[in-house]
């Protein structure tokens, strides 16, 4: 038992991906050749504890010639890295050369050069679009396929699904040359799992075009936290991927940002005015105290973000998805979140004055102290919804549902429009 839990320690030293990248640099230093199938093969089965003979008969090779394929590689191993390398030491041995050698940064990534280049991905995939889960996991495969871990996706685009991808040029070009010769497809198909939807590649192209690369650089810098904020206004980030990134008080006056991936980003008290956040990624987000009065966040993923005190006056909201949103103190006076789910919302002393919430989804939503006048709420659902203390005064309620009797009468005698006889005020008056 001692000896297994031992085995497990020593491979979780090193993990398979990270494991099969250096070996593929260490190769490539010694011969100007990366890792052939056939050694990968015999790498993996190595990490996997596997003995030749299980080898020989999975690749379907002679158990000898498996043998030597392995002593010659080890070979290589021990003159590159000064330590004798053999089948029972290649995790741990090569471990400790990652943790020594200065090619190998704090968190395990080559500091291999980066590319002034972008590789450009066309795919069609089995679904309309890709959420960041999938794009994370499409992502993981194409850096086992290009054996590099910088690769990583700074853009999507619609159409055929456009991913720009940034990394070392080695590995963009390694991809690039395996979509030229049909590999590149054959070993997607080979490593998908059955979580990441059907994925047809049809273009993967280095490209040098000045405005994508300059697109690229911009946020690049930005996940990076070495862009001057105050120079992010009219930028065009529509589609980038810039999940987590630090916008604390960034100026993004009129940015396009429509379809950017901004989930758990910091933004707050960032500056954006008129945005164009249309169908933007902004769940979890930070955006407390920001400035978004007028901006396009129509059909923007807003789930379970903090927009605590932010402005968002005539904001378009149409669409949007805002469920557990935090939007307390908030001004939306003006807006327009018609077909908005604010399920679970807390919306405790917000302004909704004149805002267009029909066929609004407010089920649950807490609006206690909330400022409805004027707002119209024909055909919103409003299921459980709190309403204590609402300014209610010229309030469409028309066709709302959701609402009790005895709810109904409050509001009534509160100034609200329900439209019908139960509407006639005299006969609620005490």
């Amino acid at each position: 038992m001692m000896m297994n839990e031992l085995k497990m320690t020593e491979i979780k030293t090193l993990s398979w991906t990270e494991l099969e990248m250096l070996v593929n640099d260490l190769k490539k230093k010694h011969t100007n050749k990366g890792l052939t199938d056939v050694e990968t093969k015999i790498l993996k089965g190595v990490f996997e504890d596997k003995t030749y003979r299980d080898l020989a008969e999975e690749i379907r090779q002679e158990e000898q010639s498996i043998k030597n394929a392995a002593y010659d590689l080890f070979k290589i191993l021990s003159e590159q890295t000064g330590e004798k390398i053999g089948k029972s030491n290649l995790i741990t041995a090569l471990a400790r050369y990652r943790d020594n050698s200065q090619t190998f940064d704090h968190n395990n990534k080559p500091q291999t050069q980066q590319s002034n280049k972008v590789l450009e991905l066309v795919i069609e995939v089995g679904i309309d679009d890709l959420t960041p889960e999938k794009i994370d996991k499409i992502n993981n495969l194409i850096q086992k396929i290009a054996r590099n871990n910088t690769i990583k996706p700074i853009m999507k685009l619609k159409g055929s699904i456009r991913l720009f991808l940034e990394g070392s040029e080695d590995g963009l070009q390694r991809l690039a040359d395996l979509h030229q010769s049909g590999e590149l497809q054959a070993l997607l198909n080979e490593l998908k799992s059955d979580d990441i939807p059907e994925i047809i590649v049809k273009k993967a192209e280095l490209t040098t075009d000045a405005k994508v690369i300059e697109k690229a650089e911009l946020i690049k810098a930005i996940r990076e936290g070495t862009i001057d904020k105050k120079t992010l206004q009219q930028v065009d980030l529509s589609g980038a991927i810039l999940i987590g990134a630090i916008l604390i008080g960034a100026i993004l006056r009129g940015a396009n940002l429509r379809g950017a991936y901004l989930i758990g980003a910091d933004l707050i008290g960032a500056i954006l005015r008129g945005a164009n956040l249309r169908g933007a990624d902004l769940s979890w987000a930070n955006l407390s105290e920001a400035y978004l009065s007028e901006a396009d966040l129509s059909w923007a993923n807003l789930s379970r973000a903090n927009l605590s005190r932010a402005d968002l006056s005539e904001a378009n909201l149409r669409g949007a998805y805002l469920s557990g949103a935090i939007l307390r103190g908030a001004d939306l006076s003006g807006a327009n979140l018609s077909g908005a789910k604010l399920r679970g919302a807390i919306l405790i002393e917000a302004d909704l004055s004149g805002a267009n919430l029909k066929e609004a989804i407010l089920s649950g939503a807490n609006l206690s102290g909330a400022d409805l006048r004027e707002a119209d709420l024909r055909g919103a659902n409003l299921s459980k919804a709190d309403l204590s203390g609402a300014k209610v005064e010229n309030a469409i309620f028309i066709d709302a549902t959701g609402i009790t009797p005895e709810q109904k009468q409050d509001l009534i005698r509160r100034g609200a429009i329900f439209g019908d006889n139960s509407n006639d005020r005299s006969k609620v008056l005490v």
